[in-house]
């Protein structure tokens, strides 16, 4: 018997099969990395190809903005196309087929919109636009949500869908539901991870800096990087007045208030927690701080349960800003508020640090610290200067290798809890003896003992001021003593001298006659006295000196002539280099004169079998240095602090009030005079002349 086929049946199962195998491609997306645009294309040609329908168009439903917009269309001219997609239904607010579906959830057919009773004004607007005379309408759901809608319909045709067909339609849809629901969390999954990577980017950023200022840059720039915000505004929380203060601002034009007193940014400070306004033109919390804003939020920046400040962002678009943007943003302002908080931190320690480190900086005196192995952690600018050391190579060496002597001695006393006095020390530096008072004293640290801290005062200008008080002192009482003296002897040796004279005039001159050269040696004494009572004479009372502008190599070249033939003689070498320009300066010629005579000349008794002088004059600052200094035997150390006092020699026939009278030649000349000596290595004599003739301008400068 021959079998005949149901055509029913075969076409049945040929629907069936193309049912399955749209099925199956859209399945198929499932395992597949491609965009949600993609499957969306995908889904609509496969909804129009298996169900022959000629125009598809997928709903998706935003429940943030209760909209139902349409995503995805097929089969549309191109009027109507961006129609359906520029036009979105509100939820609550257009009744047709699309929002019933959305909202209850079941699928509608409409066979004939004319006669249908369900069809809404708006569905006939949409119909007349759209020549569509039937639609079939199917939820997109998962589980009991749904999540949008497929639409179809064959143009002008009136279509004759059996319920076998919308049952079949449902469970494509219901797999189309899967499959783009999938491609959503992957979409959402993207995003978050983009986010995530992009906000970790912006941590590592901001966390690559502790400078406060471009810190907050960092942060308000990347706010706005996170949110796509027009403008943001980083304030801080004023600890002392508890108001927030702007300290960053990105996007913002114009004049801005710097303390708010009002708006979101305090209401989020308040309340401590994320503020969200979707249109601030309703929102009674928001206050116009950026000219044209539609939507705001605001994130405190906590830190250790603290409010530090506030993020503001602000955007021209209503409802701009998302939930995902406030929790990112949240974990973003966490992280910045530590930052703040670290480098207002390290800030505050910079500035402990920098303090301390200026008070040593402007300290008079030295100061040295070493730790427990005696090595050198740090010198100040005043140490440097003592030492002559440059502090970049002695920071890390050993105490002991760079100072000799007591030094060591008292940090190893310190060091050890002996406990070290302050004491004065000589110090040699370069051939110059510096007299300096040194203290030590224990550094202290939470867990005992971390090494000990040396000051240096260098006393050697104020003990050298000092002995000169009390050499003028000495001068002064000697001077009025003298003065006193001389005038007594000056009297009865007249008699003296007047006698012996007499005596000689009545003796008759007699070959070995002895009382006459008895005669003769008391008058050579007589004389050595008259010249020692003058000398005397001259110290307590010199004459005034008459001062006139004038230079000084004029006077040093007349007493190196008047000695010019007594230094060949002796066969001493004399080296002259003055100043070029030489300043004039305000001196009594003659006085000076004397001056440069008594030191040339002790000098040349210096070098009985010759030898050199040079004679050298430089301009320092405002005074001008003369340098005399010889080859001889030089002077010994105990006799240098005596060299000025009067009746100090130590020349057998010496009267010792030479220098003493140089020393107050140049006292009234408001000049002063050192000496460097040491035996074997000659003598040096500087004296130094004021330029403007002020009193104590070259006592100013050290040397």
């Amino acid at each position: 018997m021959k079998y005949t086929a149901n055509p029913r049946t075969s076409a049945g199962i040929r629907k069936r099969d193309k049912l399955l195998s749209s099925i199956f491609r859209i399945s198929s997306l499932l395992t597949r990395s491609i965009s949600i645009d993609r499957i969306l294309t995908d889904i609509v040609e496969e909804t129009a190809r298996a169900f022959d329908f000629t125009r598809v168009a997928i709903f998706l439903i935003d429940r943030k903005k209760n909209l139902l917009e349409c995503k995805y269309i097929l089969g549309f001219s191109p009027v109507e196309g961006e129609r359906a997609l520029s036009r979105p239904f509100n939820l609550q607010k257009h009744c047709c087929i699309e929002t019933s579906v959305a909202l209850s959830g079941k699928t509608i057919y409409i066979r004939d919109h004319a006669s249908d009773r369900r069809i809404t004004p708006i569905d006939l607007k949409i119909s007349r636009i759209h020549g569509r005379v039937s639609t079939v309408a199917v939820p997109l759901r998962i589980k009991r949500d749904v999540i949008g809608l497929i639409e179809a319909d064959r143009n002008r045709v009136k279509m004759q869908l059996t319920r076998r067909d919308i049952e079949l339609f449902s469970i494509f849809a219901n797999q189309a539901s899967i499959v783009i629901e999938n491609a959503r969390l992957q979409v959402q999954n993207k995003k978050k991870i983009r986010e995530l990577l992009f906000l970790q980017k912006i941590s590592r950023k901001t966390g690559s800096t502790l400078n406060l200022r471009r810190l907050f840059q960092v942060v308000s720039a990347g706010a706005v990087s996170i949110t796509n915000a027009t403008a943001c505004i980083l304030y801080l929380r004023d600890e002392e007045i508890g108001t927030l203060r702007a300290v960053s601002r990105r996007g913002c034009h114009g004049r801005k208030p710097e303390i708010p007193t009002g708006g979101l940014a305090v209401w989020a400070a308040l309340s401590e927690a994320p503020l969200l306004s979707e249109d601030t033109s309703t929102d009674p919390r928001c206050t116009a701080t950026v000219p044209g804003v539609r939507s705001e939020a605001a994130v405190p920046l906590i830190s250790e349960k603290r409010v530090l400040g506030v993020l503001n962002l602000f955007s021209m678009e209503r409802g701009s800003f998302t939930e995902d943007d406030i929790k990112l943003l949240t974990i973003f302002a966490n992280h910045a508020a530590s930052l703040i908080r670290n480098a207002r931190l390290y800030d505050q320690v910079i500035a402990e640090r920098n303090l301390g480190d200026s008070i040593l900086e402007s300290s008079p005196n030295g100061i040295i610290t070493v730790d427990l192995s005696r090595r050198i952690t740090s010198v100040n600018r005043r140490a440097e200067e003592i030492f002559q050391w440059d502090r970049r190579r002695v920071v890390g060496c050993r105490i002991s290798d760079l100072l000799s002597g007591e030094i060591p001695g008292i940090v190893e006393q310190e060091l050890r809890n002996r406990g070290a006095d302050s004491r004065e020390i000589r110090h040699e530096r370069k051939g110059t003896t510096l007299i300096l008072g040194v203290s030590a004293t224990l550094l202290r640290e939470p867990g005992g003992a971390s090494g000990a801290l040396i000051i240096f005062q260098d006393l050697t200008e104020s003990k050298r001021t000092e002995e000169l008080i009390r050499r003028v002192d000495r001068l002064t009482s000697l001077g009025q003593l003298s003065a006193g003296i001389a005038h007594e002897i000056r009297n009865p040796l007249a008699s003296i001298n007047f006698n012996v004279q007499m005596l000689m005039k009545k003796s008759p001159p007699a070959d070995g006659d002895r009382s006459r050269e008895i005669l003769r040696d008391t008058l050579r004494g007589v004389d050595r006295i008259k010249t020692l009572v003058k000398g005397m004479l001259d110290f307590a009372k010199p004459a005034a000196p008459r001062f006139k502008r004038a230079f000084l190599s004029s006077a040093l070249s007349e007493t190196i002539s008047l000695l010019e033939t007594e230094l060949r003689k002796k066969r001493i070498r004399l080296e002259m280099k003055l100043a070029d320009p030489e300043p004039e300066v305000v001196f009594d010629p003659y006085q000076i004169q004397q001056v440069f005579m008594n030191l040339i000349l002790n000098a040349m008794e210096a070098m009985p079998d010759g030898g050199k002088i040079m004679i050298r004059s430089v301009l320092e600052g405002e005074c001008l240095s003369v340098r005399i200094a010889d080859t001889g035997a030089g002077i010994a150390a105990p006799d240098l602090a005596k060299i000025f006092d009067p009746f100090f020699t130590t020349k057998p026939e010496g009267t010792g009030l030479g220098l003493s009278i140089v020393h107050k030649i140049l006292e009234q000349h408001h000049a002063r005079i050192e000496i460097e000596s040491r035996v074997g290595g000659g003598t040096t004599f500087l004296i130094r002349f004021a330029v403007n003739g002020r009193e104590g301008t070259c006592s100013a400068i050290r040397y």
